[in-house]
């Protein structure tokens, strides 16, 4: 039953469609950490939200089994909602986790917004560190999950340009990928490969 379990969790987080591994089903992907009473009257500004995050490591006989990342958000009435995602690898013991649940505020769809982007783990030794992303959604007032950005590694928002810039590294070879937006999805716009030493030099 035990390696039922770890194969069942294992397939969802390399599922591309599986949005890096969530393990949590979208209807339960935001809970309160208490039942509170609806205040009708407010309305939540994207700048009323703070947050942190928090690496829980799941264990099973003594032994690592995956991490799961909670992103508590906060509001101005002090109510917090939480968001669960995936950390990569499975097994953080003998990886760095740094940066493995950090937070940044980009703005990722240019709305003049900032949206809510959380590091999940990187994908081999020289980096490559995955993302999960949630756009704040303004007529809604609430975060929505990006769905779609496997494959974007190492995001950098490009402002001027209004693109997301994803970079992938394996050994000294370097692909540079950026997407735009279409239609409401990020679709890939054009692609470049180097040399990381080409890339680097002064």
């Amino acid at each position: 039953m035990k390696v039922k379990l770890f194969l069942g969790v294992l397939l969802t987080i390399t599922a591309c469609g599986s949005k890096t591994g969530k393990t949590i089903d979208s209807a339960d992907s935001m809970s309160t950490d208490s039942v509170i009473v609806p205040d009708e009257s407010y309305t939540p500004l994207r700048s009323d939200y703070t947050f942190r995050s928090e690496v829980r490591t799941v264990n099973e006989d003594d032994e690592v089994r995956w991490d799961t990342i909670v992103v508590y958000l906060t509001d101005a009435r002090g109510q917090t909602t939480n968001l669960y995602t995936q950390a990569l690898p499975l097994d953080t013991v003998s990886w760095n986790k740094g940066s493995i649940g950090e937070i940044t505020e980009d703005d990722w769809n240019f709305d003049g917004i900032p949206d809510l982007q959380v590091c999940t783990g990187p994908m081999n030794g020289f980096g490559n560190y995955t993302y999960d992303v949630w756009l704040w959604d303004d007529q809604t007032h609430q975060f929505t999950p990006l769905d779609d950005i496997c494959g974007i590694f190492d995001p950098y928002v490009d402002t001027d340009n209004k693109c997301i810039v994803s970079t992938w590294r394996l050994d000294d070879e370097v692909e540079i990928v950026r997407y735009k937006w279409k239609d409401g999805k990020l679709v890939e716009s054009d692609r470049e490969e180097m040399s990381y030493s080409e890339l680097t030099e002064d």
